[in-house]
C-alpha cells in the first residue's frame, strides 16, 4: 500500500494505492510494469484501496503531516486469516523525508532500498527486509484510550494536603492517608450530580488546594498514556472526574474490567446508576500498581455513559482505566466516543 496527501484543485486529499502482485479480489484488474535501467517488476493489480478511510493533518508549517487510515479486510483477498493474534506474516514500512532522508521499519536482510528518487526500483518491495508483525485481535478486550477528564477539585482543607500524603499529617497526630480519605469522600463537587456540562467552567475555592491555583477547571480530552489502558488523573487529595460514551447497536451483556490503582478509591456509574464493582486484585502482569475488578453489565441499546470518580492518597499520580471484554461479535460493532451524544 502506498499513500500520500496531494492537491486537487484548491484543496487536499489523501490517497490510497494498493499494490497486487496476484489478484484475485472483485473487480477488474489494473496491472501495471514498472521498468528502470536496473530492471522490471509486474504487478497483476494497482488500484485505488476499496472501502478504506482517511483521516489527516498537515502540521502547522507545512512540513509533515499525520494519516490515519482504515483499511477493510476485503482490500487484500488473498489474506484469508482473520485479523488477531494468530495471524503471521511479514510487513515493512517505508517513507522518504525531504526527498533526501529514507526510513524503514525493519530491514532484515540490509536489501532494503536506500534510494530516495527513483520511485520505479522502490515498487520492488524489497520482501527481503520485512519483519514478523503479529496483530492484536480483541481477545483481550477493548480499551476506552479516550476520556473527558475534570479536575482537579478540592476546596478548603485541601491546602493541608499533598501529593504524595506519608506518615502524619503536620502539627497532628492524625495519619495523613486517612485525612486525605475523609476530606476526599466529604467534599461534593458540581460533576457529582452525574451529568457532563462540556461549556460549564468551574472557578473559586473548589479547585484550589496545595497544588498552584489553575484559574478555571473545565472538562478536557485526556488520552490513556503509552503501555497502559489508564489515563493518568492527579496527586493525593485532588478529586477527578472522568466520563465516556459507549454506543451499543442492540442491547447487549459485556464484562467490565474496571482498572485502578492500589492508593486510588474510585467510584463508577453506568448510565448514572452507582455500579458495585467488587474488589479490585493485581492485574497480571502486575504494571504501574495495576488493579483490576471485573462485573458483567448490561449496555442498553444506543448511546451509554460510563463515568468515574477518583482521587489519590499516595502512589501518585491516581490511575483510572476500563476495558470492555466479550465475544469479538459483541465488541466489533460497539462505538466509543468521548464526546457527549448530544453534542456531536
Amino acid at each position: 500500500f502506498v499513500f500520500g496527501i496531494f492537491k486537487n484543485g484548491d484543496k487536499t486529499e489523501p490517497v490510497g494505492i494498493g499494490m497486487y502482485p496476484t489478484w484475485n479480489g472483485k473487480g477488474k484488474a489494473s496491472p501495471q510494469t514498472y521498468r528502470t535501467p536496473v530492471g522490471e517488476v509486474s504487478f497483476a493489480n494497482i488500484a485505488a484501496i476499496e472501502g478504506a478511510k482517511y483521516g489527516y493533518v498537515i502540521d502547522d508549517d507545512k512540513k509533515g503531516y499525520v494519516l490515519a487510515v482504515s483499511i477493510p479486510r476485503s482490500s487484500i483477498p488473498a489474506l484469508k486469516t482473520p485479523f488477531s493474534s494468530k495471524l503471521r506474516t511479514l510487513v515493512n514500512f517505508s517513507a522518504n523525508f525531504g526527498g533526501h532522508n529514507k526510513f524503514w521499519w525493519a530491514n532484515s536482510d540490509a536489501s532494503a532500498s536506500k534510494e530516495t528518487y527513483d520511485e520505479p526500483s522502490e515498487a520492488r518491495l524489497y520482501p527481503g527486509s520485512w519483519a514478523p508483525v503479529q496483530f492484536k485481535g480483541l481477545e483481550g478486550g477493548v480499551a476506552i484510550r479516550k476520556w473527558l477528564i475534570c479536575g482537579p477539585f478540592g476546596g478548603p482543607g485541601a491546602e493541608k494536603l499533598t501529593w504524595d500524603p506519608n506518615g502524619k499529617m503536620p502539627g497532628t497526630e492524625k495519619n495523613w492517608k486517612d485525612a486525605t480519605i475523609e476530606f476526599c469522600e466529604a467534599q461534593k463537587y458540581p460533576p457529582d450530580d452525574g451529568k457532563v456540562d462540556t461549556k460549564a467552567v468551574y472557578k473559586g475555592e473548589i479547585i484550589k488546594g496545595y497544588w498552584n491555583d489553575p484559574g478555571e477547571v473545565r472538562w478536557k480530552t485526556a488520552n490513556s498514556v503509552d503501555l497502559d489502558t489508564r489515563v493518568i488523573l492527579g496527586g493525593g487529595g485532588q478529586v477527578w472526574f472522568g466520563a465516556a460514551w459507549i454506543n451499543a447497536p442492540a442491547a447487549t451483556e459485556l464484562e467490565f474490567e474496571f482498572q485502578g490503582h492500589p492508593m486510588t478509591p474510585l467510584k463508577w456509574f453506568l448510565n448514572g446508576e452507582k455500579i458495585d464493582v467488587g474488589k479490585y486484585v493485581d492485574a497480571a502482569p502486575f504494571h504501574d500498581h495495576c488493579q483490576v475488578a471485573t462485573k458483567t453489565l448490561k449496555l442498553r441499546e444506543g448511546w451509554n455513559q460510563i463515568m468515574f470518580r477518583g482521587y489519590g492518597f499516595g502512589y501518585s499520580p491516581s490511575r483510572a482505566g476500563l476495558v470492555l471484554k466479550g465475544s469479538p461479535d459483541r465488541l466489533w460493532p460497539l462505538k466509543l466516543s468521548a464526546e457527549p451524544p448530544q453534542s456531536k
